[in-house]
């Protein structure tokens, strides 16, 4: 689920995986499309074939979104931005960095996500990455914060950082990152307590 703030009026997406075969539930709000694929020779996962953004579009997607990141890929993301173009959908751009932020942004890409900050390179924070948030967002780009959103007040904190939309994934879909959450704070708490006697 995606909670977009214009300001003046508020308005849901729906993020959702491709289906092509059976298409995507038809709901009165924007569907963001993505296909996500465990290549061997790449390790670009969403959206990196232009036969992907013509099964997304067939599945009903309003806005397609594919890897922005500056990483080896099938397709480069010129071409996927024009078919996503040709097709008269909106793209969004998965970005890790302000460096691919921009660069996508400059390519015309209408909605830049923090999707895959922390995810590229390295251990995964945490939290999630306000500052580039921020960063993209005086930029002038349209920012959909992405990854790690995993309580209503980091949501709010990216609104105010500058983000157009936050999207919230596990928190809200996955139960077993959730019971983990819970789990892990009881057990800290729990240590702590039973050092302190």
């Amino acid at each position: 689920a995606t909670a977009l703030d214009t300001r003046r009026e508020r308005r849901a997406a729906y993020r959702r995986r491709g289906q092509p075969a059976g298409g995507a539930p038809r709901v009165t709000l924007p569907i963001i499309g993505i296909i996500k694929r465990d290549l061997d020779d790449s390790p670009v996962r969403i959206t990196p074939f232009l036969r992907d953004v013509d099964d997304l579009v067939q599945a009903g997607a309003d806005i397609i979104a594919f890897d922005g990141t500056l990483r080896p890929r099938p397709e480069q993301r010129e071409a996927l931005l024009a078919r996503i173009q040709h097709h008269g959908r909106l793209a969004m751009a998965d970005c890790s960095s302000l460096e691919d932020g921009l660069y996508c942004q400059h390519l015309g890409c209408d909605f830049i996500g923090t999707t895959l900050s922390g995810y590229t390179n390295g251990e995964t924070p945490c939290e999630p990455d306000l500052a580039l948030v921020h960063a993209l967002s005086s930029a002038g780009c349209r920012v959909i914060a992405e990854g790690r959103y995993n309580t209503p007040a980091q949501a709010a904190q990216a609104l105010s950082q500058g983000a157009w939309a936050v999207t919230v994934g596990s928190a809200i879909t996955r139960i077993e990152h959730i019971c983990q959450w819970y789990c892990q704070a009881l057990q800290a708490e729990a240590h702590h307590e039973y050092a302190g006697h």
